[in-house]
C-alpha cells in the first residue's frame, strides 16, 4: 500500500515539477512565428541600419573596397541568420529551457547583454539621423523621448505585436524602396566601386572588422519558434532583403564617391533623386517614414530579445527591460556628443562584437544540433512520438515513463483485489 501511495504522489507531482521547470519561459504560442512573418521581420528589422547609416561609415575606412566588404559581411550575416533559424525551427530553445541548463542560462545572459549593447548603439544612430534630417534644431531630449515611447511599448508588447506590425507594413515599405530604385535619376559612376580588393588582405580585415557590430541583427529571433508554410517565404524574404543591401551599397559609392562619408542616411538621399519628384514634389518624406518605421521595429525586436534572454537566464525579463529603457534614455543625453558613441562602435568594440556575433551563431548552431540529435531520434523500442525530454506534443515525459509500470501494477493489483472479494 505504501508503494501504491508513493507512486501515486510521484505521478501527481510530475506535472507540477515540469511546470516549475518551464516557468523561466513563456507559453510557446506567445513566441511562435510563421516563416512568412519571420521573412517580414528579416526585411523590416534586419537590414535598416545596413542600408541607411552604414554605407558612409564603411566608405570612410574602405574606399573602393566598400562593396567588397559589404559582400563579405552579407555572407557572414547569412550564416548567422541560418544558424538563428535552424535553432528556432527545431524547438531547441523550449527543450533547453525545460532542462534549466546552467550553460544555456549563461549563453542566454550573454546574448541578452549583447542585444542591449547593439540596441543602444542603434538607438543613437537613429536619433542622430532624425536630428539631421527631420528634427533640425529640436533639443535632443525631445527626439529621445519621442523615439523611446514606441520602442519600449512594442518591446514590452512582445514578439506577436512586433511581427504583426512587420507583416502589415513590410509590403508598403518594400514598395516605397523599390519605387526609389526604379525611378532613380542621377549620374552614376560604377567605376568608383573598382578595383575590388584594392587593399592588402591584412589591412582589409583590420579595417573591415571594425564594423562587426552590424552582424546578427536577427539574433533576437533565437528565442522564437518558427513554423513553416509550404511556400519558401523566409528564403524569398531573405534574398530580397540582402539583395537590397548589396544594391544600396553599390549605388551609394557610384553616386557619391569620396563625398559618401558625409551622408548620414543613404535611403533618404536615394529618394531625393527621383523622377517623380518633378511631378509630385520631393519624396524624402517617404524614405524618412520607411527608416523611422523600420528602425523602431528593429529596436523593439532587440529589446524583446534582450528581455527573453534575461528571462531564460534569471527567470524574469524585467531586469533587461529596465536596463534597456534606462540606457536608451540616459546614455544619449549623458554623453557630451552622440557622435562619441558612433565613433566608439568603430574601435576595438567592433572587433569584440564581430567575434561575439560569430561565437553566438556557432554556439546556438551546435546547441541546435545537439538538441536535434538527442530528442529528434526515438530510443530503441520506444514509440516514434517519444522524446528524451518529454517536450509537449513529442511523447511521454520521464515521469510518465517511470510511473507507467507502477500505474499498471496498481491497476492489476486492484483487479486481483476485486477478484478476491468476489471469491
Amino acid at each position: 500500500m505504501k508503494n501504491v501511495i508513493s507512486t501515486s504522489n510521484t505521478a501527481q507531482n510530475a506535472p507540477a515539477a515540469a511546470a516549475a521547470v518551464h516557468s523561466a519561459s513563456p507559453s510557446p504560442e506567445v513566441n511562435t512565428l510563421y516563416n512568412s512573418q519571420a521573412a517580414c521581420l528579416v526585411f523590416s528589422c534586419g537590414i535598416v541600419f545596413k542600408v541607411s547609416s552604414l554605407p558612409g561609415l564603411v566608405y570612410s575606412e574602405m574606399r573602393s573596397d566598400t562593396l567588397w566588404l559589404y559582400l563579405f559581411m552579407i555572407a557572414l550575416d547569412l550564416l548567422c541568420l541560418a544558424a538563428t533559424f535552424f535553432f528556432a525551427s527545431c524547438g531547441a530553445d523550449e527543450k533547453l529551457s525545460a532542462q534549466n541548463s546552467p550553460v544555456y542560462r549563461a549563453l542566454s545572459a550573454a546574448t541578452s547583454l549583447y542585444l542591449m549593447l547593439k540596441g543602444l548603439v542603434y538607438f543613437v544612430y537613429t536619433v542622430v539621423f532624425l536630428m539631421v534630417d527631420l528634427f533640425v534644431g529640436v533639443p535632443p531630449y525631445v527626439v529621445v523621448f519621442i523615439l523611446t515611447l514606441p520602442v519600449i511599448y512594442l518591446g514590452c508588447k512582445g514578439l506577436r505585436g512586433i511581427s504583426r506590425c512587420a507583416e502589415l507594413l513590410a509590403p508598403v515599405l518594400l514598395f516605397i524602396l523599390l519605387a526609389n530604385f526604379v525611378f532613380l535619376e542621377t549620374e552614376l559612376d560604377a567605376g568608383r566601386n573598382l578595383p575590388l580588393k584594392a587593399m592588402p588582405t591584412e589591412e582589409f580585415f583590420s579595417r573591415g572588422l571594425l564594423f562587426g557590430m552590424w552582424l546578427g541583427d536577427c539574433f533576437p529571433m533565437l528565442f522564437a519558434s518558427v513554423k513553416k508554410k509550404k511556400a519558401p517565404f523566409l528564403t524569398l524574404g531573405t534574398g530580397i532583403s540582402y539583395s537590397l543591401v548589396a544594391v544600396t551599397a553599390m549605388l551609394a559609392v557610384a553616386m557619391y564617391g569620396d563625398a559618401l562619408p558625409y551622408v548620414y542616411n543613404m535611403l533618404i538621399r536615394l529618394s531625393g533623386f527621383n523622377k517623380l519628384s518633378l511631378e509630385i514634389g520631393r519624396l524624402e518624406w517617404a524614405a524618412i517614414l520607411v527608416v523611422i518605421v523600420m528602425a523602431m521595429l528593429a529596436l523593439s525586436l532587440h529589446m524583446w530579445g534582450a528581455a527573453e534572454g534575461c528571462r531564460r537566464a534569471t527567470g524574469s525579463p524585467l531586469p533587461a527591460r529596465l536596463t534597456f529603457a534606462a540606457a536608451i534614455i540616459v546614455v544619449p543625453l549623458a554623453v557630451p556628443t552622440m557622435q562619441d558613441i558612433i565613433e566608439f562602435s568603430m574601435t576595438g568594440f567592433g572587433y569584440a562584437m564581430f567575434a561575439f556575433s560569430l561565437s553566438i551563431a556557432a554556439a546556438y548552431f551546435l546547441a541546435a544540433l545537439r538538441a536535434r540529435k538527442r530528442w529528434a531520434s526515438p530510443a530503441d523500442g520506444e514509440d516514434s512520438r517519444t522524446t528524451h525530454d518529454g517536450a509537449p506534443g513529442c511523447g511521454k515525459t520521464h515521469a510518465e515513463e517511470n510511473t507507467a509500470p507502477s500505474a499498471h501494477a496498481i491497476h492489476s493489483c486492484g483487479e486481483g483485489a476485486e477478484g478476491g472479494i468476489r471469491e
